[in-house]
């Protein structure tokens, strides 16, 4: 069983969402992945309900696919990949890699 809250934590919604930030971050980073731009969404449509948004692009091997949603879902808090876009290879310059694109939330409890 996964140890920690079941929400995202910070004083205040943006230290909330750069803490979801380096989580997808940190794990794009142990599966090797090449990140090739990152965000929060402090606006977005879900933001009304308590839930923050981060999305990144990155560039990894396609059998690190799976393992990077299970650590991304499967720990604590309990985030959601909201939108997965992955490019397969176009030809040598890509070296082979999955160009992706995730979008993961998570909901924020406030401030306590």
């Amino acid at each position: 069983i996964p140890v920690g809250s079941s929400f995202l934590e910070g004083p205040s919604a943006s230290v909330a969402a750069a803490s979801l930030l380096q989580r997808v971050t940190g794990s794009i980073r142990r599966i090797r992945g090449n990140i090739l731009s990152s965000q929060v969404d402090l606006q977005g449509p879900q933001a009304k309900a308590g839930f923050l948004t981060a999305s990144a692009s990155f560039e990894i091997e396609q059998a690190s696919l799976q393992p990077l949603l299970y650590d991304i879902e499967a720990g604590m808090p309990f985030l959601f990949v909201e939108q997965l876009v992955v490019q397969a290879p176009q030809g040598a310059s890509d070296h082979g890699k999955l160009k992706v694109t995730m979008s993961v939330s998570g909901k924020w409890q406030g401030s306590k």
